[in-house]
């Protein structure tokens, strides 16, 4: 019996301390197989967007002038959408407390964020699979302050990186702004000057 137990005992031994080999994970979606190809969506349409913002948002903010940019801002290759947004009159203590289902950062300052009444903000809405932004399950979501200017325009992340080496590895598209970029940093959105 002893010999038995000692040979069950090495078993659950060995088998707990075997090791299997775990392929690290591909810093890029694309360079999966089967990994869906990024293709831009159609133009959306007003009530596409209210309906996004609704779905993700409810009724904390609403949408300002219809000003949006759709592209693949996290580079995973599913169509994301950024919509400059405000908060919704007698919102900001929702949009300011900390249980709600999307993530504020504020790209100038590092700290707890703050939004008030008049501040103009950038819903980011990351895409699900191949529907992208528009898909019922497209539910990472970010609020940005200090994030809109007049302009506003999508670039390819790549452009930039092969114009210019010194600047941050970009994933995916990028939001262009006047002075710099907003761009995904992997974890968060950050904003970068450019000169």
């Amino acid at each position: 019996m002893n010999k038995f137990l000692m040979l069950l005992v090495f078993c659950v031994v060995t088998s707990a301390c075997h090791s299997s080999r775990v392929e690290p994970r591909s810093a890029s979606a694309a360079s999966m197989p089967g990994a869906p190809v990024y293709q831009p969506g159609p133009q959306p349409t007003e009530a596409e967007l209210r309906e996004a913002i609704k779905r993700n948002y409810e009724d904390a903010v609403t949408i300002d002038d219809n000003r949006f940019l759709t592209g693949d801002f996290n580079g995973d290759n599913s169509e994301d959408i950024a919509v400059v947004v405000r908060p919704a009159k007698g919102k900001l203590s929702e949009l300011n407390s900390e249980y709600v289902n999307w993530i504020s950062e504020d790209l100038h300052r590092a700290k707890t964020v703050s939004i008030g009444r008049n501040d103009v903000l950038l819903a980011v809405i990351h895409g699900h699979e191949r529907e992208g932004w528009r898909n019922t399950m497209a539910r990472q979501t970010y609020l940005l302050k200090n994030a809109v200017s007049n302009e506003f325009v999508k670039q390819a992340g790549r452009e930039l990186n092969k114009e210019n080496k010194a600047l941050p590895r970009f994933r995916g598209d990028v939001i262009r702004q006047t002075a710099g970029v907003i761009f995904w940093t992997g974890a968060k959105y950050a904003w970068h000057p450019m000169t």
